[in-house]
């Protein structure tokens, strides 16, 4: 594992000016003189009167996201005050509070602030516990201020890192939540910088076989089990879905399984991720404009690994399970072409009309296998799978259809305490009609005219696992972003990790 730029973000206890730092942020509620919180109170004195000033004079009103440094007279712990908008007190909410965090640790570092702190901004929301909110702003910090710089070699010298951030709380009753919040928070941030590497990196480096490495090498760092199957081992126990991708590759595609067990009775829970490390859409190819963004093709293969790598600190009752199914889709002599009849690991027969629709086809096979090598409680895969999922829900939500109504509302809960955001589809049968073939059990694609084709796609992974409770999750709108937001900067988002992440630790029964 390469090192990626790790923000080290810790806690204090007690007034403020006892920890140094050359900036200080300080959280700002919208409304009439926009109010500081009780615990900056005596900061405008500090600052000779100015926080106060630039507030009366209508520079800075608290708006959410807004930002004002002040820059505090000599003999003052801190060379600049950064104010922080909240907005309106009484609309915040927990991705208030994390917006909020992650704007000022990201202005921090483009001001070429090296060492920051922030009191804790705004109030507990009533939907989060103390710790809850603690670790959303320790997330955030980091998971803002994240840069990709594998392949930078000008002007190194003026790249621009934050390299600690203190979150500071005045009341030290709150001590211990406070230190284990923010090492929770600041950990689970990792895993999604993790999954953010991982989805940047080209496909001529993140190949299938360096994704195994970098699973055996999260499994050896965390006691995990790991297995790679490869090739040979994969077309002994027919995995003939997943090989026909594989085929027009010169590549070797890789069936990674990740193993972190709390007990024997514990149930197990799966999560399987796509990795295709590189998808030209095989004989069907893909037009030339914008195929570069297809090294994203494994982004949720990098979820997986990305929460494997965080794992111990999200501490799980039950046990945990990541499969990877990962290859590349190239066109060649012996690609797999349009109208050919394979056969899945599940014994199903598939017709492939497209083979620019091959995660599906990838996926099936590992459903199958975690379904019934697990018999899990839960099955929950991610994948960059459906361009109709970017028309349907954009880049904020990712699609969700699940065979299982109380999975469903377990991710919901989960994307909106995580804040990575799930939208329900139907999963009704009326879809599967389309996919229906003449010539096998299923095919791999509707006539152009049926529409739905991210729900379609989901009806086609449901042949596959096996009657278990399971939610499939399109990310193909929410793996990577053109701009930057507030905590994530543009590129790969690493969506998921911090939703399954949530899950996991909401997880009853």
């Amino acid at each position: 594992m390469a090192e990626i730029h790790r923000l080290d973000v810790t806690a204090a206890v007690g007034a403020p000016e006892a920890t140094p730092a050359e900036l200080l942020a300080v959280g700002v509620w919208k409304g009439k003189g926009a109010a500081f919180p009780a615990e900056a109170s005596g900061l405008d004195g500090r600052a000779g009167g100015r926080l106060a000033e630039a507030i009366a004079a209508h520079d800075f009103e608290g708006e959410a996201n807004g930002t004002l440094f002040v820059t505090m007279p000599a003999g003052s712990p801190w060379k600049r005050i950064l104010l922080v908008g909240l907005g309106p007190r009484n609309e915040a909410t927990l991705e208030t509070v994390r917006q909020a965090a992650g704007t000022a640790a990201r202005a921090a570092q483009e001001a070429g602030v090296r060492r920051g702190a922030s009191l804790l901004l705004g109030d507990v929301p009533p939907e989060a516990g103390y710790g809850e909110w603690v670790e959303a702003q320790a997330e955030a910090a980091v998971l803002s201020t994240y840069q990709f710089l594998d392949f930078r070699t000008k002007d190194t010298d003026k790249i621009k890192r934050l390299e600690s951030w203190t979150l500071i709380e005045t009341d030290k009753s709150r001590a211990n939540g406070l230190v284990k919040a923010v090492e929770r928070g600041r950990t689970i941030a990792r895993g999604t910088n993790t999954t953010r590497w991982l989805g940047g990196l080209p496909g001529n480096h993140a190949t299938p076989s360096f994704l195994a490495a970098q699973a055996r090498g999260i499994a050896e760092a965390n006691g995990f089990g790991c297995t790679v199957m490869e090739p040979k081992a994969l077309e002994e126990m027919g995995m003939g879905a997943l090989l026909s991708v594989a085929r027009g590759s010169e590549e070797p595609c890789r069936f990674i399984v990740l193993e972190a067990k709390v007990s024997e009775s514990a149930p197990w829970v799966a999560f399987v991720g796509k990795g295709i490390t590189f998808d030209s859409g095989g004989i069907s190819i893909k037009p030339a404009a914008n195929m570069w963004d297809m090294k994203y093709d494994m982004c949720g293969a990098g979820a997986v690994l990305g929460l494997f790598s965080c794992l111990k600190a999200v501490a799980p009752k039950v046990n945990v399970v990541g499969a990877i199914p990962t290859t590349e889709n190239l066109p060649g002599g012996r690609a797999t072409k349009p109208g050919d009849i394979v056969t899945s690991y599940s014994g199903k027969t598939i017709e492939i009309l497209n083979t620019d629709a091959e995660g599906r086809l990838v996926l099936a096979d590992a459903l199958t296998y975690v379904a019934r090598t697990y018999k899990p409680a839960a099955i929950v895969d991610l994948a960059t799978l459906t361009g109709a999922c970017v028309i349907a829900l954009g880049h904020y939500a990712a699609g969700l259809m699940s065979n299982d109504e109380a999975l469903a509302s377990r991710l919901e809960a989960a994307g909106r305490r995580s804040g990575e955001k799930v939208w329900r589809l139907p999963l009704w049968d009326d879809y599967k009609e389309h996919l229906k073939s003449s010539f096998a059990d299923i095919k791999n694609i509707t006539d152009a005219s049926a529409g739905a084709g991210t729900i379609t796609a989901a009806c086609f992974l449901s042949e596959f696992v096996e009657g278990r409770p399971w939610a499939h999750l399109d990310i193909a709108g929410t793996a990577w972003w053109e701009k930057d937001r507030p905590y994530t900067p543009k590129g790969p988002s690493g969506f998921g990790v911090r939703l399954l992440a949530d899950l996991l630790t909401h997880w009853e029964g």
